[in-house]
């Protein structure tokens, strides 16, 4: 600390003006803090489920080579016990787990990212970004798919009919982002009323404008609400 000197022996002690910041406004607008991209939040096994999604779409416009080749691959073909069913390129196993990949429309695609993101990213950040917790994303989501797809694979009665998109396993990540929310209460919250909302699809049937595998959504749902309590418990890179 340093002590304020007087201008003479005789006069008056002036010790100046205080110590401190200078009056008057700043020179110029305070430093805005930095903005961090909006993708830095995302667990990284979402942003490379999503980049599958929308990169198998943009080759099948591409390629229509490709186009084909993913189709009879990865299409997945709910059909009645017995029933013969076409040579797929990768077995008959694939295709309970392509089927995500594959979408009718840009609607369809727009809905099930949509979910994907929403719920993925409250999943994913209780598992963590690291190897261990997007392992445990992974395997939630494509344990989901099949579920899902294996259900109305059993429950499916009729001809022959073709299955895509990532709603099976989008499913599961509902009823998963409601664990995390809440525990069984959240879980419930989330899962039961689209369960209901899928019965209400089954109820309409054809009334619907267009197919929907009410069934596979259920089983992808009943998926995750199993699954999830013992995925988060082996995966989760969060301390207990």
């Amino acid at each position: 600390m340093s002590v304020p000197q007087r201008d003479d022996q005789d006069g008056p002690w002036n010790p100046g003006p205080p110590p401190g910041p200078p009056h008057g406004p700043p020179s110029g607008p305070p430093p805005s803090p930095p903005r961090a991209p909006v993708f830095n939040a995302m667990p990284p096994a979402v942003v490379l489920i999503a980049l599958g999604i929308v990169g198998v779409s943009v080759l099948g416009q591409l390629l229509p080579g490709f186009q084909r080749w993913i189709f009879n691959a990865g299409v997945f073909i709910a059909a009645e016990r017995g029933t013969a069913l076409p040579d797929q390129p990768l077995g008959p196993f694939a295709p309970y787990l392509l089927h995500v990949f594959i979408h009718a429309s840009l609607l369809h695609i727009a809905m099930n990212l949509a979910i994907l993101i929403a719920t993925g990213r409250a999943v994913g950040e209780q598992l963590g970004s690291g190897l261990k917790g997007s392992l445990g994303f992974v395997l939630l989501f494509f344990a989901c798919a099949i579920t899902g797809s294996g259900l109305e694979m059993l429950m499916h009665q009729g001809p022959p009919t073709p299955m895509v998109g990532a709603s099976t396993a989008v499913s599961g990540l509902i009823a998963a982002a409601g664990w995390v929310r809440g525990g069984w209460r959240g879980m419930a919250q989330l899962a039961l009323p689209w369960i209901g909302i899928n019965l209400i699809f089954g109820l309409l049937g054809d009334m619907m404008p267009i197919p929907i595998a009410w069934v596979g959504h259920i089983g992808g749902t009943v998926g995750g609400i199993i699954l999830t309590p013992f995925v988060l418990a082996v995966f989760s890179e969060r301390a207990p």
